[in-house]
């Protein structure tokens, strides 16, 4: 069964679209998350390569990074309403996982509970989008591993020793980096018991996600698709084209974590 750890409902797809294209490409389930931003245009075809080459190069990824952010429009409140109704209207095909800002402060609290009641299967952070450090989540992150819940988190322009003091305070977090640990990549790939994702080929190269298999091994690494955007066909239109993987990588990895 093929279960895709990384998909978003936004405007310019929809659940129902999204649902086609999983049935297409025999994708039983998907993680789904609430839109992180306004939705993305047009992508120049030129701006992936340049930005992956540049991510090649410790010295220029973070200010790559930094450039790439300024070119979207974060959603400061995500919406998860959307994604629970989609759980419903799709009974088995979703597992739906509560985005929260911890800037937020309590707010972002009374909406995890409010996402915990309604069956949320794991946590979305965002700290390239909401400007913040591993470490500022930490309440949210200690709620999520009493929980057992898994953390999926896109990291920010915190030094990789954020991920490490995190893990020394909450050993049973079961923690996901999005997008292979981007912008830190192999310097986070050492640290055991973490897990990755291969989401956004936008974001992170076959090359990048070959590395860091062989690097960590199948049983740490989760297919993503980063849908709507991740399965933009150039063609036009949305199908899903995964990189070559372990077959592991396409369901146990993410399955190991789930409850």
């Amino acid at each position: 069964m093929i279960l895709d750890g990384h998909a978003h409902v936004e405007p310019e797809l929809g659940v129902d679209g999204l649902v086609a294209a999983m049935d297409a490409a025999g994708v039983a389930q998907a993680v789904l998350i609430g839109a992180a931003q306004e939705p993305i245009g047009k992508i120049n075809p030129l701006g992936p390569p340049i930005f992956r080459a540049c991510l090649r190069v410790p010295p220029l990824r973070i200010p790559i990074y930094r450039i790439g952010r300024s070119t979207m429009h974060q959603h400061r409140r995500p919406d998860n309403s959307v994604v629970f109704q989609a759980a419903r209207e799709h009974p088995g095909r979703f597992l739906p996982y509560a985005f929260v800002n911890p800037l937020l402060g309590q707010d972002a609290h009374d909406e995890l509970d409010r996402c915990m009641e309604r069956g949320a299967r794991g946590l979305k952070l965002h700290l390239w989008f909401h400007r913040y450090r591993l470490p500022d989540a930490l309440p949210v992150l200690e709620r999520a591993a009493s929980a057992r819940l898994p953390v999926l988190a896109h990291l920010g322009f915190g030094p990789p020793e954020d991920v490490e003091m995190v893990l020394e305070k909450v050993p049973s977090l079961k923690l996901i980096l999005a997008h292979a640990g981007i912008p830190h990549f192999e310097r986070l790939w050492r640290l055991p018991g973490v897990l990755f994702d291969v989401a956004a080929p936008q974001l992170v190269s076959r090359g990048t996600i070959k590395r860091m298999v062989a690097a960590v091994g199948p049983s740490r690494v989760v297919f993503g698709s980063d849908a709507p955007v991740g399965i933009r066909a150039r063609a036009g239109g949305y199908r899903y084209n995964p990189p070559p993987l372990p077959s592991r990588c396409f369901g146990d990895t993410l399955a190991s974590v789930l409850d």
